[in-house]
This record gives C-alpha cells, structure tokens and sequence, in this order.
C-alpha cells in the first residue's frame, strides 16, 4: 500500500466520533427500536411479501447541517418502494449508504403504519440522524511492518453537507522521515456509492535494506466503490520519484538508480472480502486483484505492467482456527531494467516468516534488489491458549510459509521464469498470537527449512506486529 493510502485508511478508521453518555442511551434505544421495527417488518413481510405498500412521506430529523438534494438521493430507494418486500430493502439500501457517507454518525429507522386502503398498507418512515463532528484533531503512534511512526491529523468533515472531506496529515517516524498529506474525497457525481478521492503528497523514507533514501512527490486521485464487500477503485497517479544513496560505499545497483524518475500511471483494484474479520479471520474468503500500467504519458519515465494478486481462506472448527494464504505477481518494463520502486520484496515478520524484513531474493553488496516476480503463500493453525477463556484474543499459532522472489530477463525463456519461481524458500515455526481490536501481535520461534544464496536468514524469536499477515 502506497504511504499516502495508508494515512487516509488511518484517518477513516481511527476518527470515531465517541459520543456523551446521553448520545449512548439515546443511541442505544433507537437501534432497539430500530431491531423492533425491523423484526416486526420481516415477520410481517413473510406473510404479506407481495402486498402494496404506498410511502406517503418520509420525515427525517437531524437535517440541519446536510443539504436538501443529499438527504433526496438517499431516501430514494424508500420513496419508489411499491411492495412491503421492496420497502425493507430500501431501509437496508438507505441505510448502508448513509452510513458510509461519512455525513451521519448514526441514524434509527421507524416505519409507522398509518392506514390501510384497498389492501394497499400507507406507510410513514420516519428517520433520525445524528451528525458527525465538522472539525476532528488527532495525534497518536502505529507500529507495524517493521517500522514506528507518530502522526497528526486534522480533518474537516461534511464541508459542504454531502459527506465532503478535507484531510491534512504529518508523519515521521523510524523509516519515514517525513510524510505530508492533503487529501479531498467527496462522492462520485452525486453517487450514493461511488466516492472520488484526490491527493497531493511528499514523502522521505529511509530504505536502510537497500541504503537509500526515497522521496515521493505527487498527486494521486482515484474513484472508489464498496458494495456488499466488493470493493473497486481506479486512479490516475503522477510522482517524481529520487533514489538517493547514503552509504558511504552504495552498490552499483543501487548506483545505477540514483537520481530523479517521474512515473504516470493508471490502476485498477478490485477486492472481494467476506471475511468476518480482517485482523485474524475465522471464517470466509478474500480474492484480490490490482493491476497498473506506467507509461502513458510522453513525460513518464517509467514504462511497465504490473500485477498482483491475492487469495485468502478462513475457516474454524470447535475453537481451532486455519487461515490459508497465496499471494503473487508480476511486472513486466519497456525499460532496460525495472525501477528500484517498482519490484516487490518479500521476507518479514508478516509475510514469509523466518526471514529478515525484505530479507528475500538477489543482493548486490548486502543491499536487497527485490524482484519482477514474486509468489508465496501459507497455512497457520490458531489454538486455544490453555487456561484462557475462548474468547480472549491470546492464541497459540503454528505455521508454514513460503516465498519465492526472481528477476525477469526477457531474453530467457518464460519457462525459465516459472522454474526459478517453482522453487521457494521455506519457513515453519510456532509461538503466540494476540488479537487486539486494532491490530494483530505475533512472537513466534522461526526456522528456515529452505533458503537461497542471497536470502537473510532469520533463526530464533521474531515478533510482528500489524494489520495483515500471511
């Protein structure tokens, strides 16, 4: 994930407004009323799932800092319903698509009957909102993927009463020297689901893996969508990439890419998630696909095709858990060799265990190259910790992972290519897991099983710390 991705993502799930005592009693009845109503409704349409129903009006409180046509678009689906069936998928669709306006904070449904004519059922919803807070400051630490940072945020949300955003956030940290953000995400078109979302940023990171410093300068912006747990994005990105070495004796790789690259490119993601948790999963599947393509533009000095792709399972019997991953990719460059930023790396605490942080595939000098091709995977077995309750978060973990990572000359055959990735290294070990509402803590002894020339090998103790694993 690109760092500016990753600060919105934080921003969107980190500013939760908490509400007052009283907002939490109040907040609490309406969505019992709202559960009332709603098992009152599917009782009532499993019996009279076909029969008419006229919406005579909608009433909606808590309108005060939102604009006529934005509340209009979203209780649509409430005003067109014709049957009972069809009404309660308005209140569902409605409902979702408020919520992730990001211009309420919470809303309760009440549907009145009023009268019944001509064995048409006359209805009344009646809808209360409650609004977010306008202006939002944040300051706080993550730790994760071998790296510490702190941040400040400030955001101003619902600008102009349609679910509009204004974020601005800093960053440094141990790696991150510096990260400046300023993002605006308002809806796609007046979408209900179709969200727009542009981003001027810098950045300074140190690669101390491959003794360089990188600095990001560039506009990012991009259309999104999440439905039912299918999420889409396309987006357009331009950056100024610098390759900066700081060792006092750099590799000649490391050499060749020193200086400025300015890369347009054009991506299209897409991710189907059913899982019923993302930290630590006991059940679903995800597949994932991300696609870019560098290079359309005359001024881009980068020209590739790159792709990745990912498939994770979950599943759990009594109170034993196995989570099953396979990840891969490929890039593909119109230039004499791959831009350092480009490839991808593996090795690390949350993907190939055993391995140092990007510990995986060639090195020129210590420093690693990463790759044009990549594929890994991994089982891992989460038991219940002895003499702890079911539901606390410490568990017992096992696993084996895998993790193949290969240049691509085009002047061999793709045969070849195959047969370098056909041959991973290998890691097993086992430790303790703790599953923390924010992130996902390991310490687990490692042993590599199989390893290559270059490969930095990681034998004993290895904790991770972060949001997604193998």
């Amino acid at each position: 994930m690109e760092r500016e991705d990753s600060a919105i993502e934080r921003v969107g799930s980190t500013f939760k407004d908490k509400p007052s005592d009283d907002e939490k009693v109040e907040l609490e009845r309406q969505r019992a009323l709202y559960e009332q109503q709603l098992k009152y409704m599917e009782k009532l349409i499993s019996l009279n799932s076909t029969r008419g129903c006229e919406v005579v009006n909608v009433v909606v409180e808590g309108t005060e800092h939102l604009r006529d046509d934005f509340i209009a678009r979203h209780i649509q689906p409430l005003i067109q319903a014709k049957n009972l069936q069809s009404l309660m998928l308005g209140v569902n669709a409605m409902n979702d698509t408020l919520r992730s306006s990001g211009a309420v904070k919470d809303l309760a449904v009440c549907i009145n009957g009023m009268s019944s004519n001509r064995g048409v059922l006359v209805v009344q919803p009646k809808l209360k909102l409650i609004p977010i807070n306008k202006f939002m400051a944040k300051t706080g630490t993550n730790v994760g993927n071998g790296e510490g940072d702190g941040y400040m945020t400030f955001q101003w949300r619902n600008i102009f009463g349609g679910g509009e955003n204004f974020i601005v956030d800093a960053t440094t940290g141990t790696r991150t020297r510096s990260s400046y953000l300023v993002n605006y995400n308002a809806p796609f078109n007046e979408s209900l689901t179709w969200r727009w979302d542009t981003s001027a940023y810098a950045t300074s990171r140190n690669i101390d893996w491959s003794s360089h410093e990188q600095v990001l300068k560039g506009l990012k912006t991009k259309i999104s969508q999440d439905v039912n747990g299918v999420t889409q994005e396309w987006s357009l990105q331009s950056v100024i990439r610098s390759v900066k070495p700081y060792s006092l004796a750099p590799s000649k790789t490391i050499l060749a890419h020193a200086g400025d690259d300015l890369k347009v490119s054009l991506g299209y993601d897409i991710n189907i998630d059913t899982r019923d948790d993302k930290v630590l999963p006991t059940t679903g599947w995800k597949l994932g696909l991300q696609n870019e393509i560098a290079g359309l533009s005359k001024f881009s000095t980068s020209h590739f095709l790159k792709q990745t792709f990912e498939a994770n399972w979950a599943t759990n019997s009594n109170s034993n858990i196995l989570n099953c991953s396979l990840r891969g990719g490929w890039l593909y460059t119109q230039d004499d060799y791959s831009h350092v930023m480009d490839r991808f790396y593996l090795g690390g605490p949350n993907d190939v265990r055993s391995f140092f942080y990007n510990g995986l595939g060639a090195r020129d000098q210590g420093d690693s190259l990463g790759g044009d091709a990549f594929i890994s995977g991994g089982v891992s077995v989460f038991t219940r910790f002895p003499f702890i309750r079911e539901s606390s978060g410490l568990k017992l973990h096992s696993f084996v992972n895998f993790g193949s990572l290969v240049p691509w000359d085009h002047n061999e055959p793709l045969l070849k290519l195959l047969n370098d990735l056909a041959h991973p290294s290998v890691g097993c070990g086992f430790g303790v897991v703790f599953k923390h509402p924010v992130a996902r803590l390991e310490l687990n002894f490692v042993l590599p099983l199989v390893a290559h020339e270059h490969d930095a090998l990681r034998k004993g103790f290895q904790y991770g710390i972060g949001l997604q694993f193998m």
